[in-house]
């Protein structure tokens, strides 16, 4: 089996099970060390795999850093993430967490499965996104981390932060919009103010009608309508301005 991701110049072009294989001992130790979580070790490992394939995915030489220890630090992040909420110092979307939630519920429900790791293309599938996206997606797991661990410093690169403008759909589906134009969507929507991006919520999301709206938010179905004309004129500026 080979997980087809991109390493640094100087690593081969893919990583093998018998680099996976190589760290076995040191997800394993790293992984027991949360044994007091209450969580299954079993469970713990898994996630400590797939922090080790994301230090394989971002590792860079260049800066200095073993990689044993650049994986220790991924690895003991990411089981951290999935036992408690992490204390953000940089600002990821929720939707990209979720997304890493749902990688994290495949990845595992697979191994289990197949008794293997799937590869990056099978993820690919499964979620009907690019390869490349796939990887600036896992990003978010090495940005979170890196930042929490540089939090004295105060200091993050931001070359390591997940580039938005790569992410996208592998294939369109009828009826449903592609990634990338989601991923405008979400941003523009983030832009509106808090009232505004209710109104267009409760409307679009939960298909209610603007005088249930009004009498939620304590309006007049006329103030819900101005809100909801003015929301979509800015989403549609701003999304003609991309």
């Amino acid at each position: 089996m080979f997980i087809n991701l991109p390493i640094s110049e100087n690593k081969p072009e893919k990583i093998k099970d018998e680099q996976i294989i190589k760290y076995q001992p040191l997800v394993k130790s790293i992984a027991y060390k949360f044994i007091n979580s209450g969580e299954p070790l079993d469970d713990l490992e898994q996630l400590g795999y797939i922090g080790l394939i994301n230090a394989y995915n971002l590792y860079n030489e260049d800066k200095g850093v073993k990689f044993e220890t650049y994986a220790t630090w991924l690895i003991a992040g990411e089981i951290r993430h999935y036992i408690r909420d992490k204390h953000q110092t940089i600002k990821v979307p929720g939707w990209m967490l979720k997304l890493n939630n749902k990688i994290n519920e495949f990845v595992i429900s697979y191994k289990k499965e197949n008794n293997c790791f799937p590869k990056i293309s099978e993820i690919s599938d499964e979620f009907n996104l690019t390869e490349d996206s796939i990887q600036e997606i896992l990003k978010a797991r090495g940005a979170v981390q890196i930042a929490s661990l540089n939090q004295e410093q105060r200091e993050f690169n931001y070359e390591n932060y997940p580039k938005l403008e790569r992410i996208k759909s592998k294939h369109y589906e009828s009826f449903k919009l592609p990634m990338e134009d989601i991923i405008t969507l979400r941003i523009a929507f983030g832009k509106l103010k808090e009232l505004q991006r209710k109104v267009i919520y409760y409307i679009f999301e939960k298909d209610l009608t603007q005088t249930k709206i009004a009498r939620k938010l304590g309006l007049s179905q006329r103030q819900v309508s101005r809100i909801k004309k003015s929301a979509l004129k800015e989403l549609k500026e701003d999304i003609e301005r991309d």
